[in-house]
């Protein structure tokens, strides 16, 4: 009965998304041909439309297009939200990374807006932009304010607010947090490992 009941499953989703790699990890491929600068290996990653498009541009137009687009982005990145439709047809996915400010010359945050489509089984990148403003939906992480000596805790119910402290008697355990997933040209053992 079990094993009817998965093969009905199955049959529910298309074949060729089963093959299909995950978004982020066509992104990152995609990512990684765009920071080399290697046309040939980004334009695999693109859907049709885009290519077909690239293909009407001259070398000059094509190079510097590419080279805009390297400039424009981190050499690494950090997903930080993936949503994939219903159907399994789009997904849009939200990165982070370090880059440079090139009016100011230093490090600040980008942030990705990504599109995927998929294209003959396959996750194609539609669209890619970066900004140092985070998207509407995605708040800056910052870590939580610890009260100051001298001043107590907010109070709710008897309870106080907020992270417990090292050492406390809380009722909720200590965790540790997973090490974040950040996509790099090369990747160590490690970073493939936090990715998953």
């Amino acid at each position: 009965m079990r094993l009817t009941a998965a093969i009905a499953l199955l049959a529910l989703v298309p074949l060729a998304a089963l093959g299909a790699e995950e978004p982020e990890a066509v992104y990152a491929k995609f990512h990684r041909a765009v920071a080399s600068r290697n046309l040939e290996e980004m334009l695999r990653y693109g859907p049709q439309a885009r290519r077909a498009e690239l293909a009407t541009m001259s070398a000059a137009q094509k190079d510097a297009a590419l080279k805009m687009a390297a400039s424009m982005m981190p050499r690494a990145f950090t997903l930080r939200s993936k949503l994939v439709n219903v159907g399994g047809i789009s997904a849009r996915l939200v990165v982070s990374g370090t880059g440079e400010n090139l009016l100011a010359g230093k490090p600040e945050t980008l942030y990705g807006e990504i599109t995927m489509v998929m294209e003959s089984g396959e996750w194609k990148v539609d669209e890619s932009s970066w900004s140092n403003e985070p998207p509407g939906n995605l708040a800056p992480q910052r870590p939580a304010a610890a009260p100051s000596a001298g001043k107590a805790a907010p109070k709710a119910a008897g309870k106080a607010l907020g992270a417990p402290v090292a050492g406390s008697t809380s009722a909720t355990p200590l965790r540790t947090a997973k090490p974040p997933c950040v996509y790099k040209p090369v990747m160590t053992a490690e970073d493939v490992e936090n990715c998953r």
